[in-house]
């Protein structure tokens, strides 16, 4: 797998801007071996970070949706026992 370094400006500009046209710029560098760059090894303390945002953002969306759960429950419980519980005796 290979990484493509960016373009280089002047050819940019003559030629101008579309996917299809950077397309053949990356495999023209491929082929000519200009393209040196290293792909991203999905690794380090980037992939790190993202993990514990993702980790972070799911607990938060499953104690919300516990939260609310817990207010519907409450909500449509017999009244009486709604004030048990909120009085603390039960």
């Amino acid at each position: 797998m290979f990484a493509v370094n960016r373009i280089d400006g002047s050819d940019r500009r003559r030629r101008g801007k579309s996917d299809s046209l950077d397309a053949e710029n990356a495999a023209r560098a491929v082929l000519s071996r200009r393209a040196r760059a290293q792909a991203k090894s999905g690794g380090g303390p980037v992939e790190i970070a993202r993990m514990h945002k993702l980790a972070k953002d799911s607990a938060v969306k499953a104690r919300t949706q516990a939260i609310n759960q817990l207010k519907s429950v409450l909500i449509n419980v017999d009244p009486r026992l709604r004030e048990e519980l909120a009085s603390g005796q039960a």
